[in-house]
This record gives structure tokens, C-alpha cells and sequence, in this order.
């Protein structure tokens, strides 16, 4: 599945990262690469919680429509790409 990520700058700080259609999945790294890295490793993780929870998977929306929600203007976007668990 290939989910959109949205990456905000946060002065003096880093990056921080979100995959809107993955409830509860984010993460901060120092690097723009260090952020897009976690990143694919935390949606594998939340991934895996799902399977294991038996919880569906959620399917990933189109960047064109997440782009829409205020809380992410500004964003840096990119498609993380994660094989089927």
C-alpha cells in the first residue's frame, strides 16, 4: 500500500512527520531523510498493530484531497510505500 505522508519543518528543530489515514501515526526525526526513514518504519509498525489487532487495514486517500485540511498547509507531501503485511 502506498500511504501519503505530509512533513512540516519546525524551526531549529527538525521535522515532523504524519500519515493522515493512520490514527496515531507520526514521528520527528532531525533530517529531512531521517524523517521520511522513521516514517516508513512507523507505518510498518502501526501496520503491524492492525493485523495483529485484527483491526483493517485503512485505505490510503489521495494526496489531492488530504491537501485540503488546513492542519496541513505548508506540508511537504510524500508517498511512503509499504508491501502488504
Amino acid at each position: 500500500m502506498r500511504y501519503p505522508v505530509v512533513l512540516h519543518n519546525i524551526e531549529y528543530a527538525g521535522f515532523g512527520a504524519i500519515a493522515p489515514d493512520l490514527p496515531h501515526c507520526h514521528c520527528y526525526a532531525e533530517t529531512l531523510d531521517g524523517a521520511l526513514q522513521k516514517m516508513a518504519e512507523t507505518i510498518f509498525q502501526r501496520l503491524e498493530e492492525l493485523r495483529r489487532d485484527g483491526e483493517p487495514m485503512p485505505s490510503p486517500q489521495e494526496v489531492d484531497s488530504l491537501k485540503e485540511n488546513p492542519a496541513f498547509a505548508g506540508g511537504i507531501w510524500a508517498i511512503i510505500d509499504v508491501e502488504s503485511i
